[in-house]
């Protein structure tokens, strides 16, 4: 079990985690129940709310739109998340359970929504760029939304390895990233949008603290203040 809290991360590897392992292993993707704790995603509306979201698309070598979705901006859930996400204890975590043979120096993410009926949509791809070992999206709908779901496939067979069906709040979904791997979130249905905060965990380059840094000090100079922020964990 892994659990995002403000004082650090929560690792526990108990039977669940050997056999989520194998899952992993197997079909290259799971989900973690219950992956951010009750006291964050307490704040989470709220800052959903207070959020400056943009439409945003996403392009392909060739310049071929992929995806088109709308991105948060800037906001208070940002620099929360960045933090959360960026803390060895968590690197060291999940190269373990995925058996990385790479160290994962950072983790890079961004909050977005899919509406229904607005022309946002996500295509099949790879994302294996820039060092990209292993991408996660956290599921931040407080309310039940249908479809967007997620898959994920052999780009040559074209095999799907797995499906994932709309998960509960502060779910997350951790895939791998690799060249021969292939991607997508399904529609969404009805009248709710589906809200995520997702991104990848990253090896070589920059490491965390130079993440942080650069990532931060934007969302500081738009308010003049530093953003709020959980506590760093102690150690």
């Amino acid at each position: 079990m892994i659990q995002l809290r403000t004082g650090g991360p929560r690792i526990v590897k108990d039977d669940g985690w050997a056999v989520q392992q194998r899952e992993f292993a197997h079909r290259h993707c799971v989900v973690f129940k219950g992956f951010v704790d009750d006291g964050i995603l307490g704040r989470v509306p709220r800052m959903l709310e207070a959020g400056q979201f943009y439409t945003c698309e996403h392009t392909d070598k060739k310049g071929e739109v992929f995806a088109r979705e709308l991105t948060m901006r800037a906001g208070p859930l940002l620099p929360m998340f960045l933090l959360l996400l960026n803390q060895p204890r968590l690197f060291e975590a999940i190269a373990e359970f995925t058996g990385s043979e790479e160290a994962i120096q950072r983790f890079n993410g961004r909050c977005f929504k899919l509406l229904p009926g607005g022309g946002h949509f996500d295509s099949w791809h790879t994302d294996a760029v820039r060092e990209k070992l292993y991408g996660l999206t956290i599921n931040l709908s407080s309310k039940p939304f249908r479809g967007g779901g997620f898959q994920i496939r052999s780009g040559r067979t074209k095999e799907v390895f797995q499906t994932v069906a709309a998960s509960r709040f502060g779910d997350a979904c951790l895939f791998r990233i690799h060249k021969t791997l292939e991607h997508r979130a399904l529609p969404v249905e009805g009248t709710a949008p589906r809200c995520v905060y997702g991104g990848w965990f990253h090896a070589g380059g920059a490491d965390y603290r130079e993440t942080l840094r650069q990532r931060l000090r934007p969302l500081e100079d738009q308010t003049g203040s530093p953003p709020e922020l959980p506590p760093q964990p102690s150690g």
